[in-house]
């Protein structure tokens, strides 16, 4: 299609990169004209369009309204919703750092979603001149490459804010001995020390140095063992609130220096006066001591589902502590290969009418996966089409994710079908009970310590199913439906010998082990080695090199596993051994939830929480 545009300068480049990612041309056509005010929407009429934004971000996803629609149409009008004033996407850098051209593809997709906020979790992903080890081998970023993915998103009205950690989850940092004079304990910064706020002074000043944005996210968040370790040691014991209050004066001064307004995760608050130390507490009071303590920032409540529908109470609560207000929502992507995208859908759709029962604005949607992060491209487009069109048809979603990213809809959502079973037939009252494909696909094969699901609910047959709807599909994500077909296939081959191996064994029904040792596990093996090939694929597609070492730990430690079952049955059903040990041993239950953590370097798959 061919568009001739006369609209403001400032939107030249985000046009010209989109007509290169959706294929239209910019010249003769139809007439594109762009009107400022206070409505957001797009019609088109006899070859004459216009472009209704309140804003620059605004611009770019009627514009893609706009090519969506006038493939089907030559004439139409669509106004949207306008209640939300920030829709944003927050993603973790750990332990993959997104390499800058799959961020800025990422950049394209959520302009055209209607994205107008973007933060990169850091952590210790940046560099800081004066302190070499802070992000030491992890990829982290230079204040240029952060300078220039901030130019990129600017283009399309995106604010990019740094995201950092000025408290607790400073682990990978604090190991080294530069860090020891700020060190609390093993995750969190010492309170009541002078090294610490000129340590958070560069952090800050460089972070926002690299942006356009005044505002940045200073985390704050689970902190929960502050003041109990070489802090008590120099000050003895001191409450957890006074502690937090007095370090927060400190860092908001900091902030201040710099001219930023920032925003905070607001866990600490809740649990510290919580009566039951919870997050979701829903009858938590604030003494107004402490309201009037809490400086002026902007408070981050974030909520996956994990305590269903508690948003409207917990953001009531939130509105009561008279500041501005932000929900966080999650991906549902962490330790999971592929996200829970039914769960996303769930939890999304109930938190965004939660915020506009309670007046909560802005809004952000969360990644923390492990690295690769295509698959969430799903949950994003339907957060996004949430906030503008909370009425949207499942087929509406369709099109405007197949629009967006050239994806599959019915192949992502397939893939999601990694966790566990999900079909109208099938419910789970508890939310853990959904996240048995990451225990499924790292667990040690002789040891299977989360076989007994299997004995309950078979999943070979499931699994075999997704691989045949992954078989062969082709276009842009065409190595990523590969990966999913991989790991499906794999997944189909290891439930069917965690179902078969240990009543096998039990039953001394040496057929069926010969059929495991010497057609199967040569099989899964196989497949283990093409799944491992793909996740560097799609790895290689998102992330930075550094980093991948720890999961090449993850992934070679459970190759040289399948090697050891491989060699153990051999042994035993040549009559070198007379028993498998792990295969006496009962199966006794285990359970699973999404936070669950596999295989960190030097430990054994089927031993970690």
């Amino acid at each position: 299609m061919k568009f001739n545009f006369n609209v403001d300068n400032s939107f030249e480049n985000g046009i010209s990169r989109l007509s290169k990612f959706l294929g239209f041309e910019i010249g003769s056509g139809i007439n594109v004209k762009a009107e400022h005010g206070e409505r957001i929407g797009v019609s088109l009429s006899n070859g004459e369009a216009t472009i209704y934004y309140k804003e620059k971000s605004h611009f770019f996803r009627e514009l893609g309204l706009l090519i969506q629609n006038a493939k089907e149409k030559d004439s139409f009008q669509i106004v949207e919703d306008d209640f939300f004033k920030t829709i944003g996407y927050m993603h973790c850098t750990n332990p993959g750092c997104p390499n800058l051209p799959a961020f800025k593809e990422y950049l394209d997709m959520l302009s055209l979603m209607g994205y107008n906020m973007a933060m990169l979790y850091t952590e210790d992903r940046l560099e800081l001149p004066n302190y070499p080890y802070f992000g030491y081998l992890k990829g982290r970023y230079t204040v240029e490459e952060i300078k220039e993915i901030d130019d990129y998103a600017f283009d399309y009205g995106i604010e990019l804010i740094p995201c950092l950690e000025c408290y607790g989850h400073m682990a990978e940092y604090l190991i080294w001995s530069e860090a020891r004079p700020i060190k609390d304990t093993a995750s969190v910064l010492r309170a009541r020390e002078e090294k610490t706020f000129e340590f958070i002074e560069e952090l800050i000043k460089t972070a926002s140095s690299a942006v356009r944005s005044k505002r940045i996210h200073i985390g704050m968040d689970e902190a929960a063992d502050m003041g109990r370790g070489k802090f008590m040691d120099k000050n003895g014991y001191v409450p957890a609130m006074q502690i937090f209050e007095e370090y927060m004066e400190r860092l908001i001064q900091i902030t201040d220096k710099y001219g930023l307004t920032a925003m905070m995760w607001s866990d600490m608050y809740v649990k510290i006066n919580s009566k039951i130390n919870s997050y979701y507490d829903t009858e938590v009071e604030f003494p107004q001591e402490v309201i009037d303590k809490i400086p002026n920032v902007q408070l981050v409540f974030w909520h996956y589902g994990e305590e269903p529908h508690c948003d409207n109470i917990m953001l009531a609560k939130h509105n009561q502590l008279g500041k501005d207000v932000i929900f966080a929502g999650g991906l549902w992507d962490w330790y999971n290969m592929f996200p829970d995208h039914e769960y996303c859908f769930e939890t999304m759709d109930f938190s965004l009418k939660a915020c506009r029962n309670n007046n909560v604005r802005e809004m952000m949607v969360t990644s923390w996966n492990s690295g690769e992060f295509t698959a969430g491209l799903l949950g994003l487009s339907f957060s996004a089409e949430r906030c503008f069109n909370p009425d949207a048809t499942e087929e509406e979603l369709r099109k405007r994710f197949e629009f967006c990213t050239q994806g599959d809809y019915d192949a992502f959502l397939t893939t999601g079908q990694f966790n566990n079973i999900f079909n109208k037939e099938t419910t789970y009252e508890d939310f853990n009970q959904r996240a048995l494909g990451q225990a499924l696909f790292w667990q040690d094969v002789l040891e299977g310590t989360y076989d007994t699901h299997l004995f309950e609910q078979p999943m070979s047959s499931h699994y075999a199913e997704c691989a045949e709807k992954m078989k062969g599909l082709d276009g842009k994500w065409k190595f990523f439906y590969d990966h999913a077909f991989n790991v499906f296939s794999f997944l189909t081959v290891k439930t069917k010998i965690a179902e078969k191996l240990w009543p096998a064994y039990q039953e001394k029904d040496l057929d069926t082990l010969k059929h495991i040792a010497n057609d199967l596990l040569p099989e899964l093996i196989a497949l283990y080695d093409r799944t491992y090939e793909g996740y560097v694929e799609n790895w290689d597609y998102c992330c930075r090199k550094l980093g991948w070492s720890a999961l090449d730990f993850k992934w070679n430690g459970v190759r040289g596993r399948l090697n050891t079952a491989k060699r153990l049955l051999d042994n035993y059903l040549s009559g070198k051994i007379d028993k498998i040990d792990s295969l006496e041993a009962p199966r006794l239950h285990r359970g699973v939830h999404p936070f669950m953590t596999f295989l960190t370097v030097g430990t054994v798959v089927s031993r970690i929480l």
